[in-house]
């Protein structure tokens, strides 16, 4: 029993008792802690700070692109605002041309209806000297049923001695069914007598505007031109209202 304790004790070992080797343990540890916990906030931090570098250079590109996209669209902005200008000054000018041959037609046209009418007048042809219905012209206008009117009267042939006379101008149509005929006096202010007076050497325009009552479909127009004295005639014409408001027919 004595041999066997003995035995016990032999197995121990006395250690000398030195506290500050566990502070400079615990301490180390300390240490070794803090150092890898600083190493891992520092490993974060300079991964953020990359991704925020990254961040920031894609926010950069993003930038560059975006103003380079609104200089783009700008530019393609003012190339479209040029082209719609170029393209309405093209139609203008295009316009204004077309307006001008219009215009130079229509003084060609008159000019020759006018070098017509002075060759007839100077040069009539056999048998058509004296007194002449030259021309009725028919203009609607703005106004419902308003036209104006213009008819010319002509001496052709021997034009030393003035041509006088009168004419008469009705309008022929229907009415509430019936049969109506007008006269120029009934539906223009511009004359007050039925029959209009003439008297002239070359030729007499008489012109204004009419109203046609309501209603009122008028059909043709009648002139009854009578000229009085020694160059004593008469000229009668009938023409066709349709004719006259679409410019047809308006001459001799």
């Amino acid at each position: 029993m004595a041999k066997e304790q003995l035995s016990r004790f032999d197995r121990m070992s006395v250690v000398p008792y030195q506290p500050w080797r566990r502070r400079v343990v615990s301490a180390i540890g300390t240490v070794i802690l803090i150092l890898v916990v600083y190493c891992a906030y520092l490993y974060g931090r300079q991964a953020g700070f990359d991704a925020q570098v990254d961040l920031v250079a894609e926010r950069n590109q993003l930038q560059t692109a975006l103003r380079q996209s609104l200089q783009r669209s700008e530019e393609l902005r003012l190339r479209v605002a040029t082209l719609e200008r170029g393209s309405d000054v093209d139609r203008q000018a295009t316009e204004e041309v077309r307006q001008v041959n219009r215009e130079l037609s229509d003084r060609i046209a008159r000019l020759e209806e006018e070098v017509t009418l002075y060759q007839g007048i100077m040069a009539p042809s056999m048998n058509a000297e004296g007194l002449r219905v030259q021309e009725v012209r028919l203009e609607p206008t703005s106004s419902p049923d308003r036209y104006r009117y213009n008819l010319m009267l002509t001496q052709v042939g021997n034009n030393t001695q003035y041509l006088q006379g009168f004419v008469g101008v009705n309008l022929v149509g229907s009415q509430n069914g019936e049969r109506v005929a007008m006269t120029l006096a009934d539906v223009s202010d511009d004359v007050d007598e039925v029959d209009i007076r003439f008297r002239y050497r070359y030729f007499q325009e008489i012109a204004g505007d009419l109203v046609l009552p309501e209603g009122f479909i008028p059909d043709q127009i009648q002139v009854v031109a009578q000229a009085v004295g020694n160059r004593s005639a008469r000229v009668e014409r009938a023409y066709s209202w349709s004719d006259l408001e679409n410019g047809n027919n308006v001459g001799q």
